[in-house]
């Protein structure tokens, strides 16, 4: 993106008569104008990134992970001392690893 404004600002000020900084509004519309290019890239790496993470989701392996790693920390909560109640809550309240942050 700060290539592409360079290149813009650039080839903007070979175009004018005097070598003059771009006004405000020249700069917000180089900006807006690489933004935009970039939208498209940004949905298609999104898109990419949760159907890989899908792909791992469904495999078995991947569940017995996650219920491995649920069931030990329910265990440790207990052995530090939690009642079953309170270790059972902050276990089901704690949201396993994952790329994408939220996910319980």
């Amino acid at each position: 993106m700060v290539l592409l404004l360079a290149v813009a600002a650039t080839s903007f000020a070979e175009g004018t008569a005097e070598n003059k900084q771009p006004s405000p509004e020249e700069v917000k519309q180089l900006m807006e104008m690489s933004l935009g290019a970039m939208v498209p890239m940004m949905g298609k790496m999104a898109e990419a990134m949760i159907d890989a993470q899908l792909r791992i989701a469904e495999k078995p392996e991947t569940a017995a992970s996650l219920a491995a790693f649920k069931k030990n920390l329910y265990s440790s909560l207990i052995k530090q001392g939690f009642t079953k109640q309170e270790a059972f809550d902050i276990m089901l309240n704690t949201a396993v690893p994952a790329a994408m942050p939220g996910m319980k």
